[in-house]
Order: C-alpha cells, then sequence, then structure tokens
C-alpha cells in the first residue's frame, strides 16, 4: 500500500514537472521521498531523489539561482549512490545524465562531458536506444556551448543514423531531441537559411509531445528565421508567444533571449528607440541568467544601433565589450564580427591606420570561417581605408566585393554605402562616367530603401496595435477578476489572432482613409486657386515662372492620383461583400471594358482561354484583374504593342490562373519588393504610377484565401500567377 503511495506521488510530481509548475513538483517529490526513507524502500528512495534533483535543476536554470544545483547535487549523487549502476536500468541512465546537466548549468562542461559520456557508455552497453540517442544530443549541446560545431554536427549526425537504423517506427520524442540540436547548431553558426528545416518539424513534435522547453526554443528559432527573410510580423508573432510562454514557466534566461530578439526586430524596423528599451530591460533585469555568447551578440547589436546614427564614440564600448566576451568564450564567428565593429569606429573616427590594422584582423579570421555575417561590413571597412589613403584600385575591388556580399546578406546599409564610395572614387581620379553610373545605381537604390523602410515602418505600427490591443484584452481580463485559468486561455487565443492582427490593423487603416480622403479637399483647393493665378497673371510670366508652374500642377495631379490609389488599399477588405458564383470570364471582359482607352491607346492585344468559374467577391475579382492587366499595359517594351495572354490551370484545390505579358520584365533580385505598398522599381518619368496597383493585389489575394506570385527575367517579359481556391471563402477582417 506504502509502495503504491510513494508511486502516485512520484506519478503525480512527474506530470507537474512536465507542466513546469516547479513549486507543486517539489511538493509532492519531497512527500514521496519522506514516505520512502520512513519505509526503507531503496527504489522509491532513488527515484524520488533523481526527480528532487530534476525539479532543483530546472528551478536553478529558469531563476538563475546557483544554489538550487547544489541542492541537485546533493540529491542526484545521493541516488547515485543508492543505485546499482551496472545492473543496466534506466533510472541510472537518468541519473548521469541528470548530474551532467547540473554541471552544464554550473558551467563545469569537464564533468557534465563525463557524466553525459558516461550515460552514452551504459546505454551502448544495454542497447538502450533512448539513452544513446539522449546523451549524444547533450553531448552535442555541450559542443555547442563551446562553439565546437564540427564535433556537435558529429555526435547529433550519429544519433540520427542510429535512430534510423532501428526496427520501432521513430520515438518522436528522440527525433525531437535531435532536431532540437540541428537547429541550435544552425543558428548559433548563423546558418539562418537551415534554421527553419528543422525547427517546423520540431515545433510540431514539441506540441505533440507536451514539451514546453522544446517548444519554446522552436519558437524562438521560428522567430530568428522569419526575422532573417524579413517577415517580421511572422517573428514577432513567434515571439509574442514565446515571451508569454517562457514568463508563464518563469524560464527568465529565455525571457531574456526573446527581449534580444525583439530589440533586434524592432532595430530592422528602424525604431530604434524600441530596440534599445527591449535591449537594456534584458541587461536591467536579465544579465545574470544571460550567457556569455547572448551578451556577445547583445553588446554588438546595441553598438550598431548607435553606428548606425553616427555615434561612434557610444558605439565602441560595446563593441569592445561584445570582443572581450567573445574571446572569453571563444566564439569565433562574433570575434571576427566584433573586430569589424570596431574597425567600422575607427574608420568614421578617421583614424585609418587603426582602423587597418583591425580589418585586416578581421578578414584573416573570416578567411578562415567562410561566409559569415560581418564579411560586408569589414569589406566596407576596407574599401573606405583605402580610400583614405587614395589606393583607388584597391578601394574599388573592396567596394565591389561589398556590394556582392551585402546583396547575399540582404544588407542594404553597406551596399549603399559602397555604391556612394565608388561614386565618390571615380569623381576623384576624374572618370566622370563611372561616378555618374554609380551615382544612379546609389540614387536608385537609396529610392527602394526609402520604401523599404516605409513599409517597414508601416510593420512597426501594425506590431504596436497588435500589442495594445492584446494588453488592453488581457488588462481587461485582469480588472474583472477573473481566473487564473481564463487569463492564460484568453492570452492564447489573442496570440493565435496575432497574424490577423497585424495584417488588418484599424488604426493603420484609419489613418491611411484619413490621410486619402480628407487630403484631397485642400489639394484641390491648391490646384484650382493654381489655375486661377495662372490664367489672371500668366501672360506676365517669364519662361521659368511658366516651368515652375507646370511643376505645381504635375504635382499636384500626382499627389491626388497617389491618394485616390491610397484610399483603394486602405478599404479593401473594410466591408463584407457577398460570396457568389463567379465567372471569371465576366471579371476579366469588366476590367477590359475599363482599361478600354489604354489598350486602344497602346493597340494592345489580350488573349485568354475560357476561363472557371469561382465562389468568391465580384468586386476584388474584377480589381484584381484590372489592375494585372494595367500593369502588364504599362510596362510595354517602347515601340512593340502589348500581347498579353490570359491561362488557366485546374489543381486539385485550386485555379490557377496566369497573366503573360511581352514587357520589359523584373530582374529577379527585386521580385520579392514589388508587392509591397509605395515600392517602384522605375523612375516617375519613365513610367506613371503609384507604387501600389501590386500591393492591393496582393492584399485582395490574401482577402480571397488565395496566393500570388510572379516568373520574370529582365527584358523576358513577366508572368503572374493567381492561384484561387475552388471553393473559397473571405478571409474575415479584423476590426
Amino acid at each position: 500500500m506504502i509502495a503504491n503511495d510513494i508511486q502516485l506521488l512520484i506519478e503525480e510530481s512527474s506530470v507537474y514537472y512536465a507542466q513546469r509548475q516547479l513549486d507543486k513538483a517539489l511538493t509532492l517529490a519531497e512527500q514521496a521521498l519522506a514516505i520512502a526513507e520512513q519505509s526503507e524502500d531503496i527504489g522509491a528512495r532513488v527515484a524520488s531523489k533523481l526527480l528532487i534533483g530534476q525539479i532543483h535543476t530546472t528551478s536553478g536554470k529558469y531563476l538563475g539561482q546557483v544554489e538550487k544545483f547544489q541542492l541537485a547535487l546533493r540529491h542526484l549523487q545521493e541516488a547515485n549512490m543508492l543505485h546499482d549502476l551496472p545492473s543496466g536500468k534506466r533510472v541510472g541512465i537518468d541519473i548521469q545524465i541528470a548530474l551532467g546537466e547540473v554541471y552544464e548549468n554550473k558551467r563545469d562542461f569537464q564533468n557534465a562531458a563525463k557524466y553525459y559520456q558516461r550515460s552514452l557508455e551504459h546505454s551502448q552497453y544495454n542497447d538502450d536506444v533512448a539513452g544513446i540517442i539522449r546523451s549524444l544530443c547533450k553531448l552535442c549541446q555541450l559542443d555547442v556551448q563551446r562553439n565546437e560545431f564540427g564535433e556537435a554536427i558529429a555526435r547529433v549526425e550519429e544519433g540520427l543514423a542510429f535512430l534510423k537504423t532501428q526496427d520501432e517506427s521513430t520515438d518522436e520524442v528522440l527525433l525531437a531531441q535531435i532536431y532540437n540540436q540541428l537547429a541550435s547548431i544552425h543558428l548559433k553558426r548563423q546558418e539562418y537559411s537551415r534554421i527553419l528545416e528543422y525547427s517546423e518539424p520540431l515545433l510540431r513534435m514539441s506540441r505533440s509531445i507536451n514539451d514546453i522547453e522544446l517548444e519554446l526554443n522552436a519558437l524562438n528559432n521560428m522567430a530568428i528565421y522569419y526575422g532573417f527573410a524579413s517577415d517580421y510580423k511572422s517573428s514577432m508573432q513567434y515571439l509574442l508567444e514565446a515571451l508569454d510562454k517562457s514568463k508563464n514557466i518563469n524560464f527568465r534566461k529565455l525571457t531574456a533571449q526573446y527581449l534580444i530578439n525583439m530589440g533586434t526586430i524592432y532595430a530592422s524596423l528602424f525604431n530604434y528607440e524600441e530596440a534599445i528599451e527591449k535591449y537594456q530591460t534584458a541587461l536591467d533585469d536579465y544579465e545574470d541568467v544571460l550567457e556569455d555568447n547572448s551578451l556577445v551578440i547583445l553588446y554588438n547589436n546595441i553598438g550598431n544601433i548607435h553606428s548606425n546614427n553616427n555615434l561612434s564614440d557610444e558605439a565602441e564600448p560595446y563593441f569592445q565589450k561584445a570582443l572581450d566576451l567573445a574571446e572569453k568564450s571563444q566564439y569565433k564567428e562574433m570575434i571576427a564580427h566584433s573586430i569589424a565593429q570596431l574597425s567600422r569606429t575607427e574608420v568614421a573616427r578617421g583614424r585609418i591606420d587603426e582602423s587597418f590594422e583591425l580589418a585586416q584582423k578581421a578578414r584573416q579570421m573570416m578567411d578562415e570561417l567562410g561566409d559569415v555575417n560581418g564579411r560586408q561590413i569589414n569589406l566596407s571597412n576596407l574599401s573606405r581605408i583605402y580610400y583614405h589613403r587614395k589606393e583607388y584600385p584597391l578601394a574599388i575591388k573592396f567596394a565591389s566585393s561589398c556590394i556582392v556580399t551585402s546583396k547575399r546578406m540582404k544588407d542594404d546599409t553597406n551596399e549603399l554605402r559602397a555604391y556612394q564610395l565608388l561614386a565618390d572614387i571615380y569623381k576623384d581620379m576624374g572618370d566622370f562616367a563611372k561616378a555618374l553610373q554609380y551615382q544612379m545605381a546609389y540614387s536608385k537604390k537609396h529610392e527602394q530603401f526609402a520604401g523599404l523602410q516605409m513599409h517597414r515602418q508601416v510593420i512597426d505600427m501594425e506590431i504596436k496595435y497588435a500589442i495594445r490591443e492584446k494588453q488592453q484584452k488581457i488588462e481587461q481580463l485582469t480588472k474583472e477578476n477573473k481566473y487564473q485559468s481564463l487569463l492564460l486561455e484568453q492570452s492564447d487565443q489573442i496570440t493565435k489572432q496575432n497574424s490577423q492582427l497585424l495584417q488588418a490593423n484599424e488604426e493603420l487603416r484609419q489613418f491611411a482613409y484619413v490621410a486619402s480622403h480628407d487630403l484631397k479637399e485642400p489639394l484641390r483647393m491648391i490646384g484650382s486657386y493654381t489655375q486661377l493665378i495662372h490664367r489672371l497673371h500668366g501672360s506676365s510670366f517669364n519662361e521659368d515662372s511658366n516651368q515652375y508652374f507646370a511643376y505645381v500642377k504635375e504635382g499636384v495631379i500626382r499627389m491626388n492620383n497617389l491618394l485616390d490609389a491610397l484610399l483603394k488599399y486602405a478599404t479593401i477588405g473594410k466591408t463584407e461583400e457577398d460570396m457568389e458564383m463567379m465567372q471569371l470570364n465576366d471579371a476579366v471582359d469588366i476590367a477590359i471594358i475599363n482599361l478600354r482607352v489604354r489598350i486602344e491607346e497602346t493597340e494592345a492585344e489580350i488573349e485568354r482561354v475560357d476561363l472557371p468559374a469561382v465562389r468568391s467577391s465580384q468586386s476584388l475579382l474584377i480589381q484584381l484583374f484590372q489592375n494585372l492587366l494595367s500593369n502588364a499595359i504599362k510596362f510595354h517594351k517602347p515601340n512593340l504593342k502589348p500581347v498579353i495572354k490570359i491561362n488557366c490551370e485546374e489543381k486539385q484545390e485550386e485555379f490557377v490562373i496566369s497573366i503573360k505579358d511581352n514587357g520589359i520584365g523584373i530582374d529577379p533580385d527585386f521580385q520579392e519588393r514589388i508587392f509591397v505598398i509605395f515600392q517602384r522599381l522605375h523612375t516617375r518619368n519613365k513610367y506613371e504610377g503609384t507604387g501600389i496597383g501590386l500591393a492591393i493585389c496582393q492584399k485582395i489575394i490574401q482577402r480571397l484565401n488565395g496566393r500570388i506570385w510572379i516568373s520574370s527575367k529582365e527584358n523576358e517579359g513577366a508572368t503572374f500567377f493567381v492561384a484561387l481556391p475552388k471553393s473559397s471563402s473571405l478571409v474575415p477582417s479584423v476590426t
């Protein structure tokens, strides 16, 4: 009877421990231990002490309390002495792994490796598959913390290969641990493009097996991946969910990490004030639990913000702190990165010799490490150093390399700097043709970058709105004194709705509506009185005055067109359209009628196959096809009449409509930007427009629960693809 009571207490404690309700878990485990010691049940004492040790280790890790590790160590060592390890029972392997975890959290990697290696040997001796995989993953985890990535990859690949050789079906728990290590390796090596490969299945599996720590790791990985891919709304969505869950279990270390990552997103959105606030909160409240590698990145990020704001004196101490910590932990990638950043501050101060010494050191390290982030910074440094020394051929060489590397790293800032520097170099050399060429490249890139900044600032507004909505709902629940379970449930529901809230920011939509609607009246007044002045006094104007009035008139027309387009963009999805079976042929025909004047002016030919019917919104479909056809006509080649072909391919669950033209095409490097609001790839003098048309198309497609993409090469025409569900329903708008 007593044995059953102990077993029930241990099982209940284990459930609370899995949920990371550590206080409840510890209370029950200590009750089990007290009963086991009175009954002299050795097996129960071992199981109770093992569980108590694991609880103390986790509590110490979450709270950053070193004394918890000493408590854990005492219980685990006693369990180890009581347990007959050579018998090969699973509990013996669990004890060795638990002891390794204590030493790992104490940063005593040598002792941690000893116990993990011991658990691996005993697992291999007893053919314990789970023990082998867990031990290899723990050893891999140590390697990652010591920045020994080659050894880490070898261990985890060994574990994956071993797991695949087993006759039994793949154990999801073990596979999740392997994927967690693989994602961690690629993250630490800054190989962001590979994170998704392992983090997506890790997120799914962690939720399936109810492993909250693996779920938090997966959420963080996904946030980092989407941040690197410039999908900041998705990134922030994952971080907000992770932040809530880490706070719920009081995991201070991860909470700090999420604050750092949120700061990095804000920095990418050019919201430096919010970024610094998040970084500073992480330093002020959680510095005691942050690992050296995390602090390295945190110091670098703060320094980078100051450096981008031309505050080299403020940036230098943070870059130096990053370098000192990176050297201490042998974080080679960030050693090279920090040296490059310090070289950058020295260039800005005009200390060329000191900068050159640092840049050469960083270059040597980066050549050994391969294609790491920061290389573009150092190439920019070297190009500026050689420019100051008037060694123009070398300056040109490194500036050109900087452009290529910056494109690959998606670093617009350093790409812009390189274009401007090349223009300055060729100007100083007297080669004004090339100077003009690079100045124009700079201007084009700068215009794109300005559009990107505006787009990201819009995203920042959307994120602010979503967060504020979330906070208001939580505060409301708190004021109403709801049960904690209801509060958590509502928080989860809010988290799931974040993606919709971020896409349908009512505050932003109202701003766009007011800006586009209410500004038209004063604009109309400006246009009217300008024309009146010209009629009354135009006869006395000289040539310059007439030209200035022409500029004013053109500006009024362009501004009016822009406000019309913005109003159209802002009101998509504002009302709930009726869904009906809509013949796509009819939508195309109406769009062609609306574009009749443009078609006649350009002698455009439009060919199409018979299109199907879909259940959708008639007004949105007409607007979609009208924008796509107008776009195809507008960007036709000079002296070549537009030919547009509309085809359709039926898939299992959707129709894919293609609109192919023979126009100027789009360089693949720019295709991801064409759906960004206000983004233009050509000057207004060459092609009219507001830069909103394709953004409207994308918004319509999102509303119709479909997809839109492009296939094109420069000077070879473009094909836009629109995938519409066979049984569509409008994505609900959030107000």
